[in-house]
């Protein structure tokens, strides 16, 4: 498991300040800036979900994070 965290931190370094999309318990897709992150949580600023709402930032427990890719 440690390499593998390890992998997710290396790669959301280097997607800080890019924008990235994601889906939350295979039921809520959102975009958003990648913020910041840490073991437990990604912040997301400036978000839209797929039904076109909008928020100043949203927050993520990765255990809850199905997928994140780059956009």
């Amino acid at each position: 498991m440690g390499e593998k965290q390890y992998l997710l931190d290396k790669t959301l370094e280097t997607w800080k300040g890019k924008r990235v999309a994601l889906a939350v318990s295979n039921e809520h897709s959102f975009t958003g800036i990648l913020e910041d992150f840490d073991e437990e949580v990604i912040l997301l600023r400036d978000v839209v979900d797929i039904a076109g709402n909008r928020a100043k930032a949203l927050v993520v427990k990765i255990d809850d994070l199905n997928w994140i890719m780059l956009l």
